[in-house]
């Protein structure tokens, strides 16, 4: 998993804090939580800026999902070693990765169209914010 080997490197490079660290599952479930935060904002503000205009479409969530997961995947994840090539991977663990950047890029686009719906003039006060057209 990426966080543990994170968080396996940040202990053999800072030994003398290994001893006031919380326990290793609680560091791993923080380092979990940090990085896949940071990077699906990441590349949520990526995909708001280069494809957020428009409907989504099952194009542009296909093509997005798939680059995310490849970027990761084949790329970014390897070239810090911090979790083995996609290509060493089963083709059950290559379908459910997949499945979950497909999902994640669903959801990012659907949730982008519904803001980009709304309003701008926000927030509007209460009385008037019962009369206006959200969605």
């Amino acid at each position: 998993m990426v966080p543990q080997a994170v968080e396996a490197k940040a202990k053999h490079r800072l030994p003398a804090l290994a001893s006031a660290l919380p326990s290793e599952r609680a560091l791993h479930h923080i380092a979990d939580q940090l990085m896949h935060l940071g990077y699906g904002s990441s590349l949520g503000a990526v995909y708001g800026l280069a494809l957020g205009k428009g409907p989504a479409s099952a194009t542009k969530i296909a093509s997005f999902g798939v680059g995310v997961w490849a970027f990761g995947s084949f790329l970014l994840l390897p070239a810090l070693k911090i979790m083995r090539p996609e290509w060493r991977a089963k083709p059950a663990e290559i379908a459910v990765n997949l499945g979950a950047h497909l999902l994640y890029a669903g959801t990012l686009a659907l949730l982008t169209e519904e803001l980009e719906t709304q309003s701008f003039v926000q927030p509007l006060q209460y009385p008037a914010s019962l009369l206006a057209k959200t969605g």
